[in-house]
């Protein structure tokens, strides 16, 4: 029966991982928060450097370090959060089918009378659950901070903000879920997503200093989290049906490759 129910089998052996990571940005999280009202007091000397260095602040997203919406998009939201839940969910979307498969324990759950598409989309949903759990643990540090260092930001916003991060790393996770559903090989799972997550980030920055690059934005998640400024404006519909459709078209994408490809023993 447990080995039915894959969705929780799954977060079961997630546990450990899920709880750690969400420690870890949580942690993170409040650590660059605390140091809002320091920042506050240097705002002019922030001014001064974006005057003088406006493409880089830009590229780096220090426009605005002078308020605090603008402080923690250019350090919670802009860079080490989506960087840890990034690294998360490729972990995850790489343990979901290609792991598994190589270490022997897929071909264990399949011998069982559970289909190879219910297995996928078990694990699939354990992975949002699993993002799901870390984003709320961003959440909570930052609703219980804001009173202390008056932030002045709405539970909305820092919502819009902790969700599109988390569908940001959705992106990527989905892509090692579905490589690893492709191919079987976890090398290639955690290689495309990480591959795809570093051309996506610089895409986003560095492009912008490089006029002829910017087409590259478009085709980055982190331009589709970012530029509607979800900590200011709240959710932006269009693009964050754009960060949730990509990850269903992937497993749709390993869905149809995992369904038609043999199972390594």
């Amino acid at each position: 029966m447990l080995m039915r129910n894959v969705f929780g089998k799954f977060l079961q052996d997630m546990r450990r991982s899920i709880i750690a990571w969400a420690v870890a940005v949580a942690a993170v999280t409040a650590m660059y928060s605390a140091f809002w009202p320091a920042m506050a007091d240097s705002a002019e000397l922030m001014d001064a450097y974006v005057e003088a260095m406006p493409e880089v602040a830009r590229a780096m997203g220090w426009e605005d370090m002078s308020s605090p919406a603008g402080y923690l998009n250019a350090t919670v939201f802009g860079l080490l959060a989506p960087l840890l839940m990034v690294i998360a969910a490729i972990a995850f979307g790489t343990r979901a089918i290609a792991a598994d498969e190589e270490e022997g324990k897929l071909e264990l759950v399949l011998a069982h009378p559970v289909g190879r598409v219910s297995v996928l989309l078990q694990r699939f949903a354990a992975v949002v659950v699993a993002l799901a759990v870390i984003g709320l643990a961003a959440l909570a540090t930052l609703l219980l901070l804001e009173p202390l260092l008056d932030l002045g930001i709405g539970p909305y916003h820092l919502f819009a903000a902790t969700a599109t991060t988390v569908l940001i790393a959705l992106v990527y996770g989905s892509v090692a879920l579905a490589v690893g559903a492709a191919t079987g090989r976890r090398s290639y799972a955690l290689g495309g997503a990480v591959l795809l997550a570093a051309i996506g980030y610089l895409g986003n920055t560095f492009a912008l200093q490089v006029e002829e690059l910017e087409w590259m934005r478009f085709l980055s998640p982190f331009y589709y989290g970012f530029d509607p400024n979800p900590l200011v404006n709240g959710f932006d519909p269009a693009y964050a049906a754009v960060l949730v459709a990509v990850p269903v078209v992937l497993v749709a994408l390993g869905l149809g490759a995992f369904t038609r490809r043999d199972i390594a023993v």
